[in-house]
């Protein structure tokens, strides 16, 4: 009755429930580092909400909006990532921040090329708004 029948589905409950078992109790042992995982985040997204919010109103006191929009999210989407990779670093701490950045180094290869027209397209936008070589209202005429 214990042998495996090649071609044939074995049902065994005992082997299903035992399994289960472990599941259930390798995410009872994960559960602390999930918490605090979860407190990472909350704490990053904070931050990164807070970091924004001081560089758009800095900007506004000097009438640079756009430019605070635009670097204040860049800022936020930076702290969040950075959140991610801590909160990976203490759920699975098998995982070093050495790898998780070497990682991000070659995966960013692939995505600056298949974004490269956006990414220069928003980095030409960025340079406009710090340069400022024109104001909201004028009018560019072009061969008359």
């Amino acid at each position: 009755m214990n042998e495996d029948v090649t071609g044939q589905i074995d049902l065994n409950p005992v082997l299903m429930l035992k399994r289960l078992d472990n599941w259930l109790d390798a995410i009872v042992k994960l559960l602390p580092n999930l918490v605090a995982a979860i407190i990472v985040l909350a704490i990053a997204y904070l931050i990164a909400a807070l970091i924004r919010h001081l560089i758009v109103s800095s900007a506004k006191r000097k009438s640079r909006e756009n430019l605070g929009e635009n670097l204040g999210g860049l800022a936020r989407f930076t702290v969040i990532i950075l959140g991610w990779l801590l909160a990976a670093t203490i759920v699975f701490p098998s995982l070093s921040p050495g790898n998780l950045f070497a990682g991000l180094g070659v995966s960013s290869v692939a995505i600056g090329f298949a974004f490269k027209d956006i990414l220069q397209n928003w980095l030409a936008g960025l340079l406009l708004l710090i340069r400022q070589p024109f104001e909201i209202g004028d009018q560019i005429i072009i061969n008359g």
